[in-house]
Order: C-alpha cells, then sequence, then structure tokens
C-alpha cells in the first residue's frame, strides 16, 4: 500500500516538471514572435532649424501616427509600447514649402535589447507632411476680468507683464491672429491678486484661433489687479486756543463735511478723519472763513473734492478794551552793568470772554509782562513783546499782539524813554515823552 502511494506521488511530481519545463519552453526558450505596435506618435527632429533658417513651418502631419509590427523574443515584445516606441522623421532634409514624403527611423527604450527584436512590417514607410512659408506676427495683450469685489472695495485695471506676444506659424494661420486674451476669474476679492494665466488667440469677430500649427513666444503671461478700499472720510480742523476763545465757543461748517479715498485696505482701515489744517482761535473776531487744500496721505486717491472751505464763528464771547498801566520788566540785566528802563506808560488792551466774566474785570487787574532775557547784554532802544495776565480770572485772553519801548543803557546815562500807546494789531501809537514824568501820565489820565 505504501509502495503504491509512493508511485503516485512520484508520477504527480513528474507531471509538475514537465509542466514547468514546458512552460520555461514556452516563455524563454521558444521566444520568438511577433507583435504589433499602433499608434506610435511620429517625432520630427531638427525642427527648430527649419523654423529658424529656412522660415519654413509644419502644417499637416504633426500629429501622424505608425503602425509597426515587430518580430523577435517574446519576453522583449511585452516590454514594447506605442508610449515607447519612438519613431523619428528628419525634418533637415526639408528646403522648401510644399508636400514632403519622409523616411523615419525607428527608436527602441534602453530597456530592450535591440539584438533580440526587429520590424517586420510597417502600415506606411513614409510620413507625408506639408510645409508652408512661416509667417511671424507681434500681436496685444487683452485682460478681462470676470467675477467681483466686496463691498466697500475697487478693482483697478489689470496690469500685464506682456502688453504684447510674438507668435509664429503658417501664413494664414498667423494673419487671422487679432489679438491674446487672457481673463481673471475670481469671486468676493478684497486684496490685491497676482498670477500667471494661460492665454487663448483671439481674431477680429472675438472667435478663438485654435491650432498646434502656431508657436507662441511665452506659454503664460503675468497679471496683476490692485484692489482697493473705498472709504468716506471726515475732515476735521484742530484748533489753537486763545484770545478767550475755546472750542465750547465755536461753530464749525467744513464744506464738503466728508471726502471718499480709495487706498490699500490695511493702511485705509485705520485712518477714521482727515485733519485739515490748524485755526488760531486768537485771530479769530466773530466769523472767520478759510479754504484748505485736501491732502491724503501717500499711496492714497481723493475721488471727491480737492479744497474745503471751512467756516468758523465764535459765540457767547464779549469784547472790552482796557487801558493797561501795570507795566513789568522781567529777566532784566543786572543793574550793576546795564539799566532798563520802560519807554511806555500805557497801552490799549483788547480782552475777550465770557460776558460775565469781562464785565468784572478792571485794568487794574491786568498785568503787560515784557521778557528782556532776548536782549543779552546790548543798548539801546528797543520794542519788545509783552504777555498779557489777567490775575484772578480765568477763561479771558488778549487778542492781538503788543509790544512796550524798553531803553538798555549804562548807569550813567541819561534817562529818557518815549511813551507809546499799543493797539490791539500792535501799530504802536502816541507821541515822545520825558520818562517817568509825573504830568505826562495825569495828561494821558484826563485823555481817557
Amino acid at each position: 500500500m505504501e509502495l503504491k502511494k509512493n508511485k503516485i506521488f512520484s508520477i504527480l511530481l513528474s507531471v509538475v516538471i514537465a509542466l514547468g519545463l514546458w512552460a520555461y519552453v514556452v516563455s524563454t526558450v521558444a521566444t520568438e514572435d511577433t507583435r504589433w505596435i499602433n499608434n506610435i506618435p511620429v517625432t520630427f527632429a531638427n525642427e527648430d532649424g527649419l523654423f529658424a533658417d529656412r522660415h519654413l513651418t509644419l502644417t499637416e502631419g504633426r500629429n501622424a501616427t505608425v503602425n509597426l509590427k515587430f518580430r523577435g523574443n517574446r519576453q522583449e515584445l511585452m516590454k514594447l509600447s506605442n508610449s515607447n516606441v519612438a519613431v523619428i522623421a528628419d525634418l533637415g532634409e526639408v528646403t522648401d514649402l510644399g508636400t514632403w514624403r519622409l523616411g523615419y527611423d525607428v527608436e527602441l527604450p534602453d530597456n530592450v535589447k535591440a539584438s533580440a527584436i526587429s520590424v517586420d512590417s510597417r502600415s506606411v514607410y513614409q510620413v507625408e507632411i506639408l510645409v508652408d512659408k512661416l509667417s511671424t506676427k507681434e500681436v496685444p495683450v487683452r485682460a478681462t476680468f470676470q467675477g467681483d469685489v466686496e463691498s466697500g472695495y475697487v478693482a483697478e485695471a489689470i496690469e500685464l507683464e506682456n502688453d504684447t506676444i510674438d507668435i509664429s506659424g503658417p501664413q494664414e494661420l498667423v494673419s487671422s491672429v487679432s489679438y491674446a486674451q487672457v481673463t481673471l476669474e475670481r469671486t468676493n476679492l478684497s486684496k490685491t491678486v497676482s498670477d500667471s494665466l494661460s492665454y487663448t488667440l483671439m481674431d477680429e469677430d472675438n472667435n478663438p484661433v485654435v491650432s498646434d500649427e502656431i508657436r507662441c513666444e511665452v506659454d503664460k503671461i503675468g497679471v496683476l489687479m490692485q484692489v482697493n478700499m473705498v472709504k468716506e472720510i471726515p475732515l476735521v480742523v484742530a484748533y489753537s486756543e486763545g484770545g478767550g476763545a475755546t472750542l465750547d465757543h465755536t461753530i464749525e461748517t467744513i464744506e464738503p463735511s466728508t471726502i471718499t479715498v480709495k487706498g490699500p485696505a490695511e493702511e485705509l482701515e485705520t485712518l477714521n478723519s482727515l485733519t485739515l489744517g490748524t485755526i488760531d482761535l486768537a485771530s479769530v473776531h466773530t466769523v472767520y472763513t478759510q479754504d484748505f487744500n485736501i491732502v491724503v496721505p501717500n499711496g492714497m486717491v481723493n475721488l471727491t473734492e480737492d479744497v474745503a472751505t471751512v467756516t468758523v464763528e465764535l459765540v457767547n464771547l464779549k469784547e472790552k478794551t482796557f487801558r493797561v498801566t501795570n507795566l513789568e520788566l522781567a529777566n532784566t540785566p543786572d543793574p550793576e552793568q546795564l539799566r532798563a528802563t520802560l519807554g511806555t506808560l500805557s497801552i490799549q488792551v483788547k480782552l475777550r470772554g465770557d460776558t460775565e466774566v469781562i464785565d468784572s474785570i478792571s485794568a487794574s487787574n491786568i498785568r503787560a509782562v515784557a521778557d528782556l532775557s532776548s536782549l543779552g547784554n546790548t543798548t539801546g532802544q528797543f520794542s519788545v513783546p509783552v504777555e498779557i495776565y489777567v490775575d484772578g480770572f480765568s477763561g479771558v485772553g488778549a487778542m492781538g499782539t503788543y509790544s512796550v519801548l524798553v531803553s538798555i543803557s549804562e548807569p550813567a546815562d541819561a534817562e529818557t524813554m518815549v511813551e507809546v500807546s499799543i493797539a490791539p494789531d500792535g501799530i504802536e501809537t502816541g507821541e515822545s515823552q520825558i520818562a517817568g514824568t509825573e504830568d505826562a501820565y495825569k495828561e494821558e489820565e484826563k485823555q481817557e
């Protein structure tokens, strides 16, 4: 029984070995076979030379294919396909336009033993092509935007890396091209866009010109489209309070009161007002009007008015003129070296402030102080500006500018000075008198 089992096993093993030997012989030893590889694309050599040197172009035949029947080792044949077998036709022999029939070479992939493979049959032995005169043309590039921008933003005109491109190809095709169209597509834009886009050649009727025979200078064109924020900005003015006038006394009108500004979002978002300039209230009497040029920050564009008119009216203020005799000198020189003498007995000062306050002030509350620190050690007569102080009262101020005449002399020099009354506009008026005389002062008081 055991012997019988061994015999059966030996028979089965022999069958398996025989089948393996047969498969090996069929696939490896008995390797010769044939195989068709269809639709192998034709590659054209020396085409650049054809374009550059002879001004010719291939108009038909560029998409030609060849079917080849190969004979050889079956294992090597299985490595072939229409993507790794090359059919190469040489355009170097083409010298003029017209129809040409070119032979071709067949190149096998590197992983196939060329000695084990041969071409047994071909669908065609020559490739037919049509050659035309090469035409070159410069065409403009047009850009369009398809999409939308977010509310509060505006898109600028598209800027192109290339305003024109050169195209070349068959004369008839090239002449039909009118322009190159590039289209930027975006939605809900709020930022500047920069991209490199493909384009389409178009004829004069705005129809696409599609052909593999046309060569273009570039494959893509760079585009830049600025997207800016648009914002309404209030116009304001700054005030320098003075002459008893504060912001509480002003009624302001600005026309226009706002402008529309366009600019980069990151800068415009923080711009909440635009200051036109500064108005000194001490120089404003009742109503003041001034035109200001509207100047926006760099990088922004004013989309509306260039000039704004500002009108300021002062209310709830009273003016009153006082003759001030309380004249003081500050920062006088060393009396042992130089002597400072006032040459002015009194000045007329116009004060302004709230009615109740103005009515409560008398001339004795007012001091005019001349600071001599800027005179140094010089001698002679000088008109020195004075600061007006109203002791014991706030919310009032002097209108205009005032000055007094001061004499700086050696201690032994004769002492003379000139009485000068100063109007609110700073113009000196009055007659020359002997300095400090009692009679002159009394006469002045009588004239009041």
